[in-house]
């Protein structure tokens, strides 16, 4: 077993050890809830050398996630996936040259809600199983690694099923030993409470 898989079972265990304790708190039965986002805005933090391409926004982004609301604080497990982005990258000798990054992961996150009436601001920490991948020349480079997970969120819930959400996402990914990258991922969805 790997020392990243142990991080994250370690990390998961204690989201959920946490949710089950605010469930025997609460005494109450958790609203369950799954949605998706897709990114409208997706970008890398890449730097552009001179005379290199350069476009560290993704086409495409986007996360499916499900979850349990416990009134003061919830749990979600997430999948996500950015499209590569263009930029300078290091290789596996630490240079760095031009190529382009892609990264895709899964992960667990505790949710703190504040409801305002129909509006619900929501924040997200947690930790995520994040694999990044580099096409560099010819060649490709790609990493698995435990990372952190950040987000924040508002949703307008339509009734008492249906919501609509906006929200940012900070992702994080190594593609090699020495090579990593963040990206920023702003997404608008819709989720639907069970």
């Amino acid at each position: 077993m790997s020392k990243s898989f142990r991080i994250l079972a370690a990390g998961l265990i204690t989201v959920l050890a946490g949710a089950a304790s605010a469930q025997t708190a609460s005494l109450s039965k958790p609203d369950y809830y799954a949605g998706a986002g897709l990114g409208v805005y997706n970008k890398y933090s890449l730097t552009c050398a001179a005379g290199a391409a350069c476009d560290r926004t993704a086409d495409l982004g986007g996360k499916i996630y499900g979850g349990a609301d416990f009134g003061s604080f919830g749990v979600e497990a997430l999948a996500f996936g950015l499209k590569s982005a263009q930029g300078s990258l290091k290789n596996g000798s630490g240079l760095t040259v031009p190529g382009s990054v892609s990264m895709s992961g899964v992960g667990v996150v505790g949710v703190m809600p504040y409801a305002l009436g129909d509006f619900t601001l929501k924040g997200r920490l947690g930790l995520g199983y994040v694999r990044g991948k580099a096409s560099i020349g010819a060649g490709v480079q790609d990493d698995s690694s435990v990372r952190p997970l950040v987000g924040l969120g508002a949703s307008y819930a339509l009734n008492k099923q249906v919501s609509l959400n906006a929200d940012w996402d900070r992702f994080e990914a190594k593609y090699s030993g020495s090579g990593k990258t963040h990206a920023n991922m702003l997404s608008v969805g819709v989720s639907y409470k069970f």
